[in-house]
């Protein structure tokens, strides 16, 4: 059973420059981490919805298991130093979770 994570990310007005930056610090950290899933980046073009700034993520996963590894790469220690700094520019944070 395929388990499909959506998480949308609005970002702060003015904000999305530090935080593609951090974005990329946090992937860079996590890249070589057990459990690290493919995933997609989606930047809204049309539609409901603010696209100047908000930045929505499909991941997907083989299982509940696999989900389960990759939130527990939040324990990177890279990963644990990057957190503070997202309060910064993220104004909002959602996870919706589907099943196939």
């Amino acid at each position: 059973m395929k388990v499909i994570m959506i998480c949308t990310t609005k970002v702060l007005p003015g904000k999305m420059e530090k935080y593609i930056e951090l974005e990329n610090k946090m992937f860079t950290s996590m890249k070589d981490a057990e459990g690290m899933p493919s995933f997609r980046r989606l930047m809204l073009m049309s539609g409901a919805g603010d696209m100047q700034h908000v930045v929505t993520y499909l991941i997907e996963f083989d299982s509940f298991a696999t989900m389960d590894k990759f939130a527990a790469m939040a324990d990177v220690t890279e990963f644990k130093e990057l957190m503070p700094q997202w309060d910064s520019v993220v104004e909002s944070h959602q996870h919706d979770v589907f099943v196939e």
